[in-house]
């Protein structure tokens, strides 16, 4: 389908549809009205970078607005200040369905130029670097239909479950400027917004920040939303219907004096209604949830305002700041959208195609809700994610070149959810101590707060604090497409266990291997199941574990770190027979995994001789085979060696990776 191309100010998103994702959000364009849509913004102006050379400092909305139609009215006041040496224009944008009445550049009653859905206007003297300056857009008109992630960026409709009237907006991707003049650039955050809306006294109005005060206006009522905090364009919001107040409140940790206000605006014949009670199950859930990303996240961004809901009727749900948009209450949807109060909300993706930092890490968020909340449904949870994943051979997160203008591309259920999130999760495992990776993804927020951060970023930030280098990760799992299958066989006898896995990939023109460490949970009899970490570097690993008690079997990846099938894992008889052409009753070498020391033992008394090698083959230590032999890796660092063991005449008959932990 034709992508729209739009001006610099508001990046072009094709309107076809995004795959489903129930657990989240189904953020994909409606498919009604597209056409109209299309026609209208398909000419709009493509050049005017160089007019917004501004910097957004505070945007007033005061607008007229009623629950049962799409008409806006009223003004929006903009505070900016100049951040080239000179500007002598200044450019937004207003879609063209708009009428502006005037415009005031400074208090003083402006001309403006339009061309489509861009207006310019020109100050009577260029100001300079640095220099602050207010205009105020006062104009009236109807949105278009189509245009955002999920429907319209201005809609009016009635809920079928409750028979409501509501007016909502939804501004995901670059649809704010289809209801309010602006700049829509997500590098450009505005420090602070109001929101003032006067409708009719019968209803109620949600929207960002705290809700400072509500003025009888004659016949209606002006509700003011006032927000101190850091703001992008599209997380601006405005939700209109008959509304009443269903309050809970959150007791974070690190708030041990005080609370968070969770303040949900329900649909006023729905607070009682049998149907929203079997939903208020979920609902009242939300201060456990807070509670938890609070801990693993950082402390709730917004906690100075508040967090809460409002009811429109539209699927899934769309996370305005401080504020959700959602049609339903699902436990998963609504920790998902809590989650992007940090991940997209506090730290928003640098550009559409770092979209991994806010719908990945939200995605994340309903994977930790399962683990540490409603355990009974983390492995079905994790599994619906991964399967969806796997449904096809190949697919990467990575969104590069057209596709950022995209949006079946940016919000692919498949991918940029169901593959964002476990990714993330695999990144943790990839870390191997939850206290660093959560320190680390703390410390993340901390550094990017009120900002915004590219997946390079988020890595080179990542690489700093752990120390460990993720190139190979990032490779192959962002930027790289498919998954791994392993084919794992396995034989055990009293006090070890040979396992042999091997790999193959869904995509091997992108992967022909994936390099992971992967885990093996041995049942044993006599003793408690242990589980050991090995790395999977060859498409063919065998690994040998030395352990009390008789092992009975094993299970693949048992904790699910890692998206992949596993064929088997079913037993082999002949493994303990023969690896490499040699009689493994022979030999034996443990404990290993070992801390350093370990010892071979060669029962038979086979002639030759024992080499240990590093990763890259640099030998290490080489000794005569006798019946037994001590070695000790206590000087080098942890890892994986390679042990040889050669004939008389130097041909190898044996080798076996020694895993230092």
């Amino acid at each position: 389908m034709k992508k729209l191309l739009l001006s610099i100010a508001f990046i072009g998103i094709s309107l076809v549809n995004a795959q489903q994702h129930f657990c989240s959000k189904s953020k994909q364009a409606a498919m009604a009205g597209y056409f109209e849509h299309q026609a209208r913004t398909s000419a709009l102006a493509p050049q005017i970078s160089h007019e917004l050379k501004y910097d957004v400092k505070f945007v007033h909305l005061m607008l007229n607005l009623e629950r049962n139609t799409k008409y806006v009215s009223g003004g929006v006041k903009t505070v900016a200040t100049v951040t080239a040496s000179a500007m002598d224009t200044f450019a937004c944008a207003l879609h063209e369905n708009h009428t502006i009445d005037s415009i005031r550049f400074n208090g003083v009653l402006s001309s403006f130029i339009r061309t489509d859905s861009t207006v310019k206007v020109a100050p009577a003297v260029p100001l300079t670097n640095s220099q602050s300056f207010t205009v105020t857009i006062y104009y009236k008109g109807n949105p278009p239909v189509g245009g955002s992630a999920i429907g319209s960026g201005f809609s009016t409709g009635n809920s079928t479950s409750w028979g409501n009237q509501v007016t909502w907006s939804l501004s995901e991707a670059v649809v704010a400027y289809h209801w309010w003049p602006c700049k829509q650039i997500l590098t450009d955050k505005i420090d602070s917004s109001w929101v003032f809306v006067t409708t009719d006294s019968t209803n109620k109005v949600g929207s960002n920040g705290l809700l400072k005060n509500v003025v009888v206006v004659g016949n209606k009522k002006r509700y003011e939303w006032k927000s101190r905090m850091t703001i992008n364009y599209y997380l601006i919001s405005v939700a209109i219907a008959r509304y009443k107040e269903y309050n809970l409140y959150a007791h974070p940790l690190y708030l041990p004096n005080d609370s968070i206000l969770i303040q949900n605006y329900i649909y006023d014949n729905a607070i009682n209604n049998t149907l929203f009670n079997s939903q208020k199950i979920q609902l009242n859930k939300m201060p456990a949830v807070m509670e938890l990303q609070c801990k693993l996240f950082g402390m709730y961004p917004f906690y100075k305002e508040k967090y809460g809901h409002c009811m429109a009727p539209f699927g899934g749900g769309m996370e305005h700041q401080t504020m959700t948009s959602l049609g339903f209450f699902d436990y998963y949807i609504d920790a998902h959208e809590l989650g992007h109060q940090w991940w997209g909300d506090n730290v928003t993706c640098k550009s559409w195609g770092d979209i991994w930092i806010n719908e990945g890490f939200a995605s994340y968020s309903e994977h930790l809700t399962a683990q540490y909340i409603d355990p009974t449904n983390f492995a079905p949870n994790l599994n619906s994610a991964h399967n969806s994943v796997m449904s096809q051979p190949g697919g990467k997160v990575f969104v590069t070149g057209q596709d950022t203008m995209n949006s079946n591309v940016i919000f692919d259920s498949r991918l940029t959810y169901d593959k964002g999130g476990a990714i993330v999760r695999s990144l943790q495992f990839l870390t191997n101590s939850d206290s660093i990776w959560f320190n680390t993804i703390r410390g993340f927020q901390s550094t990017y707060k009120n900002s915004t951060a590219s997946v390079v970023d988020f890595k080179n930030y990542y690489q700093t604090q752990t120390g460990i280098n993720a190139t190979q990760f990032f490779n192959q799992w962002y930027y790289g497409e498919g998954y791994p299958t392993f084919n794992v066989k396995y034989y055990g006898a009293p006090g070890s266990m040979i396992i042999q896995s091997t790999q193959t990939t869904s995509f091997p023109s992108s992967i022909p291997l994936f390099v992971t460490p992967i885990e093996y949970r041995i049942t044993r009899s006599g003793f408690p199941d242990t589980t050991v970490r090995v790395m999977h570097s060859n498409a063919i690993e065998t690994y040998t574990i030395n352990m009390l008690g008789t092992p009975t079997g094993v299970v693949c990846d048992p904790n699910n770190w890692l998206i992949n099938k596993v064929i088997g894992p079913a037993l082999d008889n002949s493994l303990g027979l023969h690896e490499n052409g040699n009689l493994f009753s022979t030999i034996t070498v443990g404990p290993n995994p070992t801390k350093g020391s370990f010892t071979l033992t060669n029962d038979q008394n086979m002639e030759g001789k024992v080499e240990v090698f590093d990763m890259i083959g640099k030998k290490l230590m080489e000794k005569k085979l006798t019946s037994e032999i001590s070695f000790d890796l206590g000087n080098y660092t942890n890892g994986i060696y390679i042990l040889k063991i050669s004939d008389t005449n130097g041909n190898e008959r044996s080798s076996q990776k020694i895993i230092k932990q």
